[in-house]
This record gives C-alpha cells, structure tokens and sequence, in this order.
C-alpha cells in the first residue's frame, strides 16, 4: 500500500527526492525548530487568522494534525450537511494526498472557490505547484473547484488603527497558472510513491539544496564537505561549481589556475592557498580619505514584522527600535558610546528620531557597516516625520560604508572564506573580539527578542534581562567598527 503523503511533502519531493525520503524515514536528523523559523510559523498563523475577516461568516475546521480523522470528518459535514458557504482548515484525503485548505468559499452555482494564504507580498513560483496538487485533491474528493486564488499581503498597506483585512491582504487569481502546472502533479505522487518504496535517493549537492526553500537536512548531506568549499566562492554559477565536482574538486585551495573565475573570485582562491592576506593600500587610503570627524560608528536593530505593529507601518517594513553609537573626535581618539533602546510598549521611532537629532552633530561621517541599511531607515524615518525630514537626510547623507574595502577586496584574510560580514571579519580582524558567549549574538536573536518583549511575551525578569543583552549586543556592532577601522589605519600607513 503506497504512502500516504501531505501538501508539504509534496512539495519536498519537488525541491529535492531525497529531502522527501529522509523526511519519511530519518526525521531525527532533522535539526531542532530554532528560534528564527518558529517566527516565520508564527507569522504565518497570525496572517491567517487576519485572513478569516476578510470575508464574514465562515466555519473553522479546528481539529489539528493529531485528529485527521475528526478533521475529515468535520469538513465533509459542513459542506455536504450543514450548508456552510465559507470553510477555514478544511482537511481531505485522495489521490494518497492530505491537505488542509485555508479557505474554500462556496459559489451560487455549488462550485467551490480554493483561495490559499500566503505571509509573502506577492505570489512566488513556489506558490502555483502548492496551490495546484490542493485543487488536485479536492477534485479527486469530489470538490467542484471554479477558480483558485493567493491571497497574500499587500505591500502599499499602511496601518492605521486595527488592522483592516480587506485593505491588509490582497487576492490575485491564479487559475490559469494553476491549471497550467495541474498536468503534471499525477506524475509526481507516482514518482513520489516510487522514491518511498525504494532505498534513499542521491541527487547530490546543488541549487535544490536552497532553492525555492532551505532544506532542513543539509547539515547532513553537506557533512563531507569542507569548511571553506568551492560552493563558498562568492557569485560563482552552480554550472561552474558542478563543473569543478565532476572534475572531483570541491576544496577551494584545489581549484586549479586554468578554471575560468572573475578576478574577484581567483583572488579569494589565490589567498586561500597561500595563506597570505591581500591588501590594496592605495584602495585603503582612498577610502578613508572619505571618512570626516567627528565620526559617529552607528547601528541599527530592527524589527521587520508581517503584521505591521505601529500605525504609520508597512508590512515588512524594517523599524528601529535601537540604536548605537560610539563618537570620535579624530582618528584614533578613544570613543565616546551613546545608546538609545525604545520602550516595547509604544511606537519606538519618535523617541529614537530625537535621540538621533539629539547626539549627532552637524559635522562629520556616520560609518556603518552595510550602510545602505542605515541610510534606508534614515529615509524611511524622514518621510515618517516630516518635521525632522531634512536633518535626517542630511545624516543620511553623510554616510559612509565600512564594508566597501572588504566587498573591494582592498583587505582580505584567509579566514574570511569568501565572506564579509561583520561576524566574519571581527575574530579575524581583531582576535580578542567575538560575538561567541553573547545572549544575544546576531540581528535575527535581537529582532527576536525584542519582539517577544512588544508581544507580551516576556515576564519582567527576562524582560530585564534582555533589555542588558540587547544594549551588550549593538554596542558590540559600534564598537566592532571602531576596532576594524583602526586596523584600517594602521594596514594604510605602512
């Protein structure tokens, strides 16, 4: 007897046979939910409960995973006895295929309507095949489907009060896309049930691997693969990384001289191999002759919810909630840290606004690493309030980017492995330096956590606990920069 499989298996076997093998049979080698992914669950469930007032008067099929049978039950009566015309979580079985449906909405010729709702802003490719095997299902149970529809957020929503659905989210009909990629999902459930009853596939390493989703399971097929690989070399085509496989390359300092890569590339392989640091003095000098005083090292955190949280707010949108900074008057002169982190309980910006009109002078460089963030929120905090718009564009346009010499290449280290990130350059950089051992390590752990804070989900104690972890964490960003560019200095002047 073949496999029983649900939606989003399905959808592992598109992305990858063995992804959907492994699921089925070695699912202790999937890694524990981290934080980050338990959000995006979370965002997703919250969307669709705004989802249900979009239309009035529909029926909540509010059995979960551990009840199908009650489920599939429950949505057969509310359709075929109970006359409901709008059914939310509809669960069914056919075709050796279970899903759950968010809406299907009943039309006055006794068609149904399919709609699916997505967090995203738009529809993704990914979304067609996921909408597709669900109308392959219903039709298979019996359901007249008329059209089917994504229902996702709409990204020009600006909050204004209680979140209204019907301006919230938007519908887009996908049915002809749908009716398009249906051919072909017959093929695969056959193809699905093979690979189920057969030993575990091995489609190798390649662009399944991240594409349409992060797989879950890489920890365990990429463990043979070194630390820094040729998959690590920025930009480089996945034809050309199954090329250098085939030719049973996969170390980066084993790449050979004749292999066709930009000069970007060949230089991250040539100092790789050698072991030797890169440094463009002259690309240096030039860059910090652009860096004015008094230098203001500045970072953001943010949160960047689907439901926006303040009014004024889009979906998505990114909102500073926190600020650091540490002030130099000349190069080298030891520096002066000033911080600013909102109150969970109201909207963080206008206090953050004066905080930042407040201690940043008339003269000198904002320095950011990644700048282009910065000066986004800048912008975005200018159009929020008009009053302060022209000082913030003006801070705005005194930014300069820290990164700029190591995406340059005008200072690279083996053990930046390709890469340019703070987190990266900083051990590097300056040893006695790490994020390693913080509470709060990364801008994700921030985000984080300050949300759980805006959402209530906190007691006082760790509520006060991360409000240390956070200031710890984003005066660690400033400081990095400050560290970093001393290191600048002194790599130019020799």
């Amino acid at each position: 007897m073949a496999k029983r499989i649900s939606k989003s298996q399905f959808m592992m076997g598109l992305q990858c046979p063995k992804k959907l093998w492994l699921y089925n049979f070695r699912k202790n080698l999937l890694p524990p939910v981290d934080p980050a992914k338990q959000r995006l669950f979370d965002e997703g469930h919250a969307v669709d409960e705004v989802s249900r007032g979009y239309f009035k008067g529909g029926r909540l099929v509010a059995f979960d995973y551990r009840q199908l049978s009650h489920a599939l039950k429950h949505t057969s009566w509310l359709m075929n006895e109970d006359g409901a015309k709008l059914v939310y979580e509809g669960a069914f079985a056919a075709a050796g295929v279970l899903i759950r449906c968010d809406m299907l909405k009943k039309n006055p010729d006794g068609s149904w309507d399919l709609i699916e709702v997505k967090s995203s802003t738009d529809v993704k490719e990914e979304h067609i095949p996921d909408v597709a095997v669900q109308r392959y299902v219903l039709e298979a149970a019996g359901v007249k489907i008329r059209k089917t529809w994504l229902m996702h957020l709409n990204r020009d929503y600006v909050r204004n009060g209680p979140v209204e659905p019907k301006k919230f989210l938007t519908r887009e009909d996908i049915s002809d896309r749908v009716a398009e990629f249906l051919p072909s999902v017959a093929g695969s459930l056959e193809r699905f049930a093979e690979i189920l009853e057969s030993p575990c596939p091995e489609p190798g390493i390649g662009r399944h691997c991240a594409e349409p989703y992060d797989c879950d399971f890489c920890g365990h097929c990429w463990k043979t693969v070194p630390d820094y690989s040729i998959y690590d070399i920025p930009r480089l085509s996945w034809e050309k990384k199954n090329t250098l496989k085939a030719m049973g390359i996969v170390n980066v300092r084993d790449v050979p001289d004749t292999f066709d890569l930009n000069a970007a590339q060949r230089l991250y392989v040539q100092v790789e191999r050698t072991g030797r640091p890169a440094v463009d003095r002259d690309a240096l000098r030039d860059f910090l002759a652009e860096i004015k005083y008094p230098l203001y090292h500045i970072d953001f955190e943010t949160l960047m919810p689907g439901i926006p949280l303040f009014d004024g707010t889009r979906p998505y949108q990114q909102v500073p909630f926190q600020v650091s900074l540490h002030v130099q008057d000349k190069p080298g002169a030891a520096p002066r840290h000033l911080e600013y982190l909102a109150d969970p309980n109201r909207d963080p910006r206008p206090g953050l606004t004066a905080f930042l009109l407040a201690n940043i002078g008339p003269e000198g460089s904002l320095l950011a690493y990644n700048a282009a963030f910065e000066v986004g929120r800048l912008k975005e905090l200018a159009a929020a309030y008009p009053g302060s718009s022209a000082a913030l564009l003006g801070l705005a346009e005194r930014a300069v980017d820290l990164m700029r010499p190591f995406k340059g290449q005008a200072y690279v280290l083996p053990e930046f492995h390709g890469r340019y990130s703070i987190k990266v350059l900083l051990p590097a950089i300056v040893p006695d330096m790490t994020y390693e051992g913080l509470a709060i390590g990364n801008g994700g752990d921030a985000q984080l956590a300050y949300m759980d804070m805006v959402t209530g989900k906190m007691d006082r104690a760790r509520r006060e606990q991360a409000m240390k972890d956070l200031l710890v964490y984003c005066g660690q960003d400033t400081l990095a920069m400050v560290k970093i560019l001393e290191k600048l200095y002194a790599l130019a002047a020799q």
